[in-house]
């Protein structure tokens, strides 16, 4: 966490004299900060596995939950980049393509949804 507190005050410090430097360093210690939380991500997953487990939900729901999760903070890593960037109408673009994915990424479950609910009826 220091370090990448410490790489913050390095871009401000190259923001105003190479911008271009600023995003590239930025982008190397997110990428950084990524790798370094593997087995926080690792474990996270896991306790995720064991709730479902515990709840008996179906592999396919842990599958599309943690699939969402990784589509969300990838685009929101991405989004935040071209933002970095000065590129603040691709990041839009990039969320908004996200959540679309997400949208299609759900409608097998919303899907399953409905046929459940209109069996009952």
């Amino acid at each position: 966490m220091v370090l990448l507190v410490a790489v913050s005050f390095v871009c401000v410090a190259l923001r105003a004299n190479r911008p271009e430097m600023a995003v590239a360093v930025s982008v190397a210690a997110g990428v950084a900060a990524l790798l370094l939380s593997l087995d926080d991500i690792r474990t996270a997953a896991g306790l995720v596995g064991d709730l479902a487990a515990r709840a008996e939900l179906a592999p396919e729901g842990l599958s599309l939950l943690l699939r969402a999760a990784g589509l969300s903070l990838l685009a929101e890593f991405g989004a935040a980049i071209c933002r970095d960037s000065g590129e603040v109408a691709l990041a839009v673009r990039i969320e908004v393509a996200a959540r679309l994915a997400l949208v299609a990424l759900a409608a097998p479950l919303l899907l399953d949804v409905v046929q459940r609910v209109l069996s009952l009826l």
